[in-house]
């Protein structure tokens, strides 16, 4: 009893420690603070291709996210409220295989679409590996070249965001 007790207690670690998932690879690039992120072309839920060099010349929070990740879901007032008052664009990188199907119903839901400067993106576990992702929720915010400024793993917090925000600008 008290190994299943034991067993029962790390595994909730485990789930705990990851987020909402985990997904490791020992052939991931580097993605650290001063660097230049990965680049990508992804289509957005209007169709159209957005590519990283398109992003160039604003302050962008990029994050990667998921309709079944419930962290995910209860950031998304803060990543809101960012991209409607302060400036910097909000890319969120959707990671949900079903893609359109699953992604597009849940961002009108969540009102999303109606932010001017979020912007919702397909993407898949290639592109976040290339970010070195490990668990969703998963932030890095950019400065205006495109250089990573900070690294969040996990969910963000609307105040330490802002904070971060306000020292690039």
């Amino acid at each position: 009893m008290r190994s299943l007790a034991l067993r029962m207690v790390i595994c909730s670690l485990t789930v705990f420690l990851s987020s909402c998932g985990s997904v490791i690879d020992k052939d991931v690039g580097e993605v650290a603070i001063g660097s230049r992120a990965p680049g990508f072309s992804l289509k957005s839920l209007d169709g159209a291709t957005i590519t990283s060099h398109s992003l160039e010349g604003n302050v962008v929070v990029l994050n990667f996210w998921a309709t079944w990740c419930g962290p995910c879901a209860a950031e998304l007032p803060d990543l809101k409220q960012v991209a409607a008052s302060s400036g910097a664009k909000v890319v969120g990188i959707a990671l949900d295989e079903g893609g359109m199907d699953t992604v597009g119903p849940f961002v009108k839901r969540h009102g999303i679409g109606e932010i001017k400067n979020f912007t919702v993106l397909l993407g898949d576990q290639d592109l976040f590996q290339r970010f070195n992702g490990l668990g969703i929720p998963y932030t890095i915010l950019l400065d205006r070249a495109q250089r990573v400024v900070k690294i969040y793993r996990g969910p963000i917090t609307i105040d330490g965001l802002e904070q971060d925000l306000k020292a690039i600008k």
